[in-house]
């Protein structure tokens, strides 16, 4: 199994479009840091504070959730359209090992990537301090805790998104089908959201159960959600736990069931 994990790692992680991947991370972070210097009108001594937080929030529901996409559609749906795939189940591995494999290669790319994300956006940070010459603050136990809580949602919500896109891939038989699926998804998401909300207004005499049925629109799910969740709001809290676990259950069983059939190949 061991064997089987590094080989997918290595077959992900060789190839240029993943690295470039990489790359273009700390260039969202900076070009974000440039939007909020020229557009919005936030102290910098602000701004220095908290940016680690706020550019992931500005950029979590749209550019994350497509890199998620991209890493989605290549680990299953470019693997069989190239063919790669029929090799693969031709060894002594289950396919069963096959796909947790994969769907831990896709997962830790993904927190990988958040890392950088994280690390580029604080380098952001301290080079405003020692150019606008703010005073020296140190990292107090309370934000760093912030941080984690706020990267540690966030992480969950690409998980769960996650597991939707690795189910929509399972059914797309093309590379160029599989993201446009997912894009639809998220774009529709954002674009029809107040229609949504208005559904699940019926139910908002139940704070809980209103909050379940709004983040089930996972981009709406990082765009509020998690906003709210650093509140400390329980309803919150566990509505985002609530709908993270159903994905991860509903949508990843799902995909594993395709990936396991007999006739996936045909």
């Amino acid at each position: 199994m061991k064997r089987l994990i590094h080989s997918e790692f290595e077959r992900l992680w060789k190839r240029k479009w993943f690295w470039l991947i990489v790359l273009c991370t700390p260039v969202l972070a900076y070009s974000t840091g440039l939007y909020y210097l020229r557009t919005r009108n936030v102290p910098i001594e602000v701004l220095h504070q908290n940016f680690i937080v706020t550019s992931l929030q500005e950029n979590l529901y749209l550019f994350c959730n497509s890199a998620v996409a991209a890493l989605a559609a290549a680990v299953f749906t470019e693997e069989f359209q190239s063919g790669r795939l029929r090799l693969l189940f031709m060894r002594r591995f289950t396919r069963g090992q096959i796909f947790w494999s994969k769907l831990l290669v896709l997962n830790v790319s993904i927190l990988l990537l958040l890392i950088i994300y994280a690390l580029s956006s604080q380098v952001i940070a301290e080079v405003w301090k020692f150019s606008y010459d703010l005073s020296d603050i140190a990292l107090s136990g309370v934000r760093l805790l912030r941080i984690l809580e706020y990267y540690g949602w966030a992480f969950a919500s690409l998980l769960a998104i996650s597991s939707l896109y690795c189910f929509f891939a399972m059914y797309s038989k093309s590379v160029t089908y599989a993201i446009g699926i997912c894009m639809v998804y998220n774009l529709a998401s954002l674009l029809f959201d107040p229609l949504y909300l208005k559904l699940a207004s019926f139910v908002s005499h139940v704070p809980y159960l209103y909050d379940v049925v709004t983040f089930m629109i996972i981009p709406y799910l990082q765009h509020t959600g998690l906003n709210n969740s650093l509140i400390g709001s329980l309803s919150v809290n566990g509505a985002i736990i609530t709908v993270v676990s159903v994905y991860l259950v509903l949508f990843t069983w799902g995909a594993y069931r395709r990936f396991v059939a007999d006739d996936y190949l045909c």
